[in-house]
């Protein structure tokens, strides 16, 4: 009888797991198949044995690039919003003469400072994705690599 429980809830979980769990396990294991893949076995003069990951820069260049565009996306809809939404006249008599105005003034101020730092740190994030994305394509096709003598 115990196990036919097992095989009731064997049967049960497969039945009502969703197919997009199946999808996650599949890709996952994909993904591994082809991290194995793409690999670089080298032997150095002392018979040391080393496996790198091979990298498609041209892909990784693609990416970057895609990531960097929508970041500036993000960048322009970022400062559009703190354009919109500067602390003006109209927020000062709502904060002065409508009760709970502190704290409608409080909750936009902190939007604000919310999104300049949003701001902030796209910005360095692109600067870094930018700065990535020379030296991805000064050094295309090379590899560099360290190792003790």
């Amino acid at each position: 009888m115990h196990r036919f429980y097992i095989y009731l809830t064997a049967f049960i979980s497969i039945t009502t797991m969703p197919v997009s769990a199946f999808a996650e396990i599949a890709a996952e294991t994909v993904t591994a198949d082809a991290q194995n893949r793409n690999r670089t076995h080298t032997i150095n003069s002392n018979d040391l044995h080393f496996d790198f990951p091979s990298v498609n820069y041209n892909h990784l260049i693609k990416q970057i690039r895609t990531s960097h565009t929508h970041l500036i996306q993000l960048k322009n809809e970022n400062t559009k919003y703190l354009d919109e939404n500067q602390l003006n006249s109209k927020d000062a008599l709502i904060t002065i003469f409508i009760p709970g105005g502190l704290l409608y003034a409080a909750v936009r101020k902190s939007n604000l400072e919310k999104a300049q730092s949003e701001l902030a740190e796209i910005t360095k994030v692109m600067d870094e994705l930018s700065y990535d994305l020379l030296a991805m394509q000064a050094k295309v096709n090379t590899l560099t690599v360290a190792h003790l003598q």
